[in-house]
C-alpha cells in the first residue's frame, strides 16, 4: 500500500513542480516580469503574473493559481493535514482514507493480534483515526495512507494540471 500511495504522492509532487516551472517560464518570457522569474519564493513570481494578467484572469483563476501554489507547498513539505484543507479551499472534497492508528505498545502475541484485528474490524476504542487531532496529527506515514486512500494526491495532481492550463493560456496572450 505504501508504494502505491508514494507513487500517487510523486505524481502530485511532479504536477506541482510543473506549475512552478511553467510560472517561472512565463515570467521569464515577458520582459516586465523577467526580474521576478528567479525569485526564491514562488509567491513572489505568482503575484506579479497575476497583476500583469489581471484583466485576462477571472477571480476564480487568480484564486486557483494562489491556492495551487499553497497546495503544492503543503504536499512537497508533507504537511498533509494542511494539504487536505487547501484541497477543500479549491472546492475539492475527498471521502478520506479511513487510516487508523492502533496503539499496540507493550502488547505481544495473542493480545497484539486481538487489538489489531479489532482495529481492522472497526471496534470502537481499539483505534483512532489519523485525522483525529490526538491520534495522528504528526504521523507522516498515517497521513500518507489517509491521503492516498482518500484520493487526495490524485485530486491534487488534477488541480495542478488545471493551474498549468491557466498559465499556458496566459503564455499565448
Amino acid at each position: 500500500m505504501r508504494a502505491i500511495f508514494e507513487r500517487q504522492y510523486k505524481e502530485a509532487a511532479a504536477e506541482g513542480a510543473i506549475v512552478e516551472l511553467r510560472m517561472r517560464m512565463l515570467a521569464n518570457k515577458i520582459p516586465e516580469l523577467r526580474p521576478f522569474a528567479h525569485q526564491q519564493n514562488l509567491g513572489d513570481v505568482e503575484t506579479p503574473i497575476i497583476e500583469h494578467f489581471a484583466n485576462a484572469l477571472t477571480e476564480e483563476e487568480k484564486s486557483t493559481l494562489t491556492r495551487c501554489r499553497q497546495l503544492r507547498n503543503k504536499i512537497l513539505h508533507c504537511d498533509f493535514r494542511a494539504a487536505r484543507q487547501k484541497l477543500g479551499e479549491l472546492g475539492i472534497t475527498t471521502p478520506g482514507g479511513n487510516a487508523r492508528v492502533i496503539d499496540v505498545r507493550g502488547l505481544r502475541g495473542a493480545p497484539l493480534r486481538k487489538k489489531v484485528m479489532q482495529g481492522f474490524a472497526g471496534v470502537e476504542g481499539s483505534y483512532e483515526r489519523v485525522t483525529d487531532a490526538r491520534a495522528g496529527a504528526d504521523d507522516i506515514y498515517g497521513w500518507l495512507i489517509e491521503m492516498g486512500g482518500g484520493g487526495d494526491f490524485l485530486e491534487a495532481a488534477r488541480a495542478f494540471s488545471g493551474a498549468v492550463a491557466i498559465v499556458d493560456r496566459l503564455a499565448l496572450i
